[in-house]
């Protein structure tokens, strides 16, 4: 087998036929499995995913285990070479595997992505990710028209998990993502620690229909992952000074945040976010070496260049 795609759902019954219907359609090899990782859905929108695409299969999990815990179960499943990721909610454009694979001849790339774009494909959601010094990811160019994007491949510091492209013996060698995150924060972590380069290729692109998974961009579900998470990053990546301001940093961000979203599920959800990681932190500090930690604080942006992107996106 030389691909194996893996989709988490979750209740996914108005974007998973979609997002199927897109893979059928516009994967170029022939040589292909789906893996559909059901995480405790209750609309029974894992049935019958074969009647889509005759290469696609459930793999059901009574309880909602989470996006990290839903690809690795599907990676370990998986007998493809290659494993991609793509979100339930995103449709992939024709031949998106193409360049992705192309990408991973060569040995120095581990990961390979390519554009996110918003559902109508005219505007770019991401050309890879930044990591911000908060441990924050946002996308590289985002708001931008979709021929702003960059015309050759270039190296990006990581790569979103609703399109993403490795090798699966590599992924299961880096033991996956880790699923202490249970979502948002994990691809950050395995691009940092993957042995090789992070690439994107713009002639691969999904569109992608964003929040369909835990709601609106600053809903109490997202506020409450990301604030623990960008503190379980910090923890596990960064040397002891740069990790004390990503943590300054985030509390800046998420006061900030909350003066522009006031109300008290908003409020609740980033104290249990604070209160979580906060507890996490001393036992993640054991993830990387001092070597590792001191080139993932190379890769993270400069303050001031996270400052500026969040003003050009009027977010600040």
């Amino acid at each position: 087998m030389e691909l194996s795609i893996v989709l988490v759902n979750h209740n996914g019954a108005g974007c998973l036929p979609r997002a199927l219907e897109a893979l059928a359609q516009n994967t170029a090899v022939s040589d292909v499995e789906c893996l559909v990782v059901d995480s405790g859905s209750e609309d029974g929108s894992w049935q019958g995913v074969e009647t889509i695409w005759s290469k696609a299969r459930p793999l059901r999990f009574e309880e909602n285990i989470g996006f990290c815990a839903g690809c690795n179960r599907g990676a370990e499943a998986a007998s493809g070479r290659l494993l991609a990721f793509v979100n339930f909610d995103a449709a992939v454009e024709p031949r998106w595997d193409e360049p992705l694979r192309r990408l991973l001849e060569d040995p120095g790339v581990s990961v390979a992505t390519g554009l996110l774009l918003t559902a109508d494909g005219s505007t770019l959601e991401a050309a890879g990710l930044e990591i911000a010094p908060n441990m924050a990811t946002f996308g590289r160019m985002q708001g931008l028209p979709r021929d702003g994007a960059p015309s050759e491949p270039v190296d990006v510091t990581a790569a979103s998990g609703a399109l993403m492209m490795v090798r699966r013996a590599e992924f299961l060698e880096q033991a996956g993502f880790y699923e202490g995150f249970w979502m948002y924060g994990e691809e950050a972590d395995y691009c940092l620690k993957a042995p090789g380069r992070v690439v994107l290729h713009p002639a691969s692109a999904a569109r992608h229909a964003q929040g369909t998974a835990s709601g609106p961009l600053r809903s109490p579900f997202r506020l409450y992952w990301h604030s623990r998470n960008r503190l379980l990053n910090a923890a596990r990546q960064l040397p002891l000074l740069a990790a004390v301001r990503s943590v300054l940093a985030s509390a800046a961000f998420d006061l900030l945040t909350l003066g522009q979203n006031r109300n008290r599920k908003a409020v609740a959800a980033v104290a249990r976010g604070w209160r979580d990681g906060l507890r996490s932190m001393s036992r993640e500090r054991g993830a990387r070496t001092p070597p590792e930690r001191r080139r993932a604080a190379r890769r993270i942006v400069s303050l001031r260049e996270a400052v500026r992107e969040q003003r050009r996106l009027g977010r600040v």
